[in-house]
């Protein structure tokens, strides 16, 4: 395999992971915001700061594995990445997280009543 080859193919393989890293940091965010539940306002400062996130990792990417040139599958590979972890690790990751919310809420409200009587 010649030497262009294996740095594209390392280059389509970085991307894919980028974008799988980039949906693991937004499920931090999803948790982060099952915890400290708050406001439309904040939600939309919380995702447009992730949208900035996003595009400076991709940029990151571009510029220091291709020096900043723009390469469709580049783009393509990160988008595939982020969509690959979303239905094969992030649902079943936001099911059992969004059991676990409602099992704590049930146990906080027992505990409540408890303490109430």
């Amino acid at each position: 395999m010649s030497d262009a080859i294996r740095y594209e193919a390392h280059l389509a393989f970085s991307s894919f992971i980028t974008g799988a890293g980039l949906m693991i940091v937004y499920d931090l965010l999803r948790i982060f915001r099952m915890i400290c539940p708050h406001n439309a306002l904040f939600v939309g400062i919380e995702d447009f700061g992730y949208g900035i996130y996003c595009a400076v990792m991709t940029f990151g990417l571009l510029y220091e594995q291709n020096n900043g040139t723009l390469r469709g599958y580049v783009i393509v590979g990160t988008m595939a990445g982020m969509a690959v972890y979303q239905y094969m690790i992030g649902r079943i990751l936001l099911k059992y997280l969004k059991k676990g919310q409602e099992y704590l809420r049930i146990k906080i409200k027992l505990r409540r009543w408890k303490r109430s009587r």
